[in-house]
């Protein structure tokens, strides 16, 4: 009966335990004392590193799965394989190009590329939507290592559309 009765009361103890570590709150220690708790695990999808690829690169990267990365260009291009965007600037150097690496069956990236021009495809099929000057989106299906022209703009203006987004795979 002994037995019986240790093991209750190390069961109950042990459930005490769990039920305390696994509450809402913050646990109590033997002494009384408050023991912060671990706070949960919730994916934001913020892009790692984006103030700093704003400060390197002047890009604005926003959310992500993790899948479309950012990739410094050489040169002034993006090597077969990586989806390429280039835009036009008004100051020196006048443009910008920026190279993605897609990873996994599917992705998706939403970022802020003003003045986009033109985008090349990678080593998988892209679908990228932009934001046109007048408030409307579009979508562009981009095909691999193949370019997709982006509302030009008109005769000698700029181009105005804004990137906003990079996805691949099945949704």
């Amino acid at each position: 009966m002994r037995s019986v009765v240790g093991w209750v009361g190390v069961s109950a103890v042990v459930a005490g335990a769990v039920v305390a570590l696994s509450g809402g709150g913050a646990a109590v220690a033997a002494d009384g004392a408050a023991v912060e708790a671990q706070s949960s695990l919730v994916e934001d999808f913020a892009y790692p590193g984006a103030d700093a690829i704003l400060a390197e690169h002047g890009l604005t990267v926003l959310t992500g799965d993790g899948h479309v990365e950012f990739v410094p260009a050489t040169d002034g291009a993006c090597p077969i394989g990586l989806i390429q965007v280039e835009t036009v600037l008004e100051e020196e150097p006048y443009g910008a190009t920026y190279c993605f690496r897609t990873t996994g069956a599917r992705g998706f990236l939403t970022l802020e590329v003003p003045n986009t021009f033109l985008l090349r495809g990678g080593s998988k099929p892209v679908e990228a939507t932009a934001q046109l000057p007048g408030g409307d989106e579009e979508t562009y299906d981009v095909p691999v290592n193949a370019s997709v022209a982006v509302d030009p703009g008109d005769g000698s203006e700029m181009p105005e559309a804004i990137l906003v987004e990079l996805r691949f795979g099945a949704w």
